[in-house]
């Protein structure tokens, strides 16, 4: 995905249409609080991994 400056965690999962609402993400492997997804900036390079989180039973 192309990289901009103010690229936020959101903005990626909007961009990949991810609709699961339990989602992890981690930013050159350090993990990303839930609650900070709006307000965590994506630096230019930085490996990003988003991980749909499922139960089952």
């Amino acid at each position: 995905m192309e990289w901009e400056v103010g690229l936020t965690v959101k903005d990626i999962i909007t961009r990949k249409k991810y609709t699961f609402p339990l989602l992890a993400v981690w930013i050159n492997d350090s993990p990303v609080p839930r609650d900070d997804f709006n307000s965590t900036k994506v630096p230019d390079g930085a490996k990003v991994q988003i991980i749909h989180m499922i139960s089952g039973g």
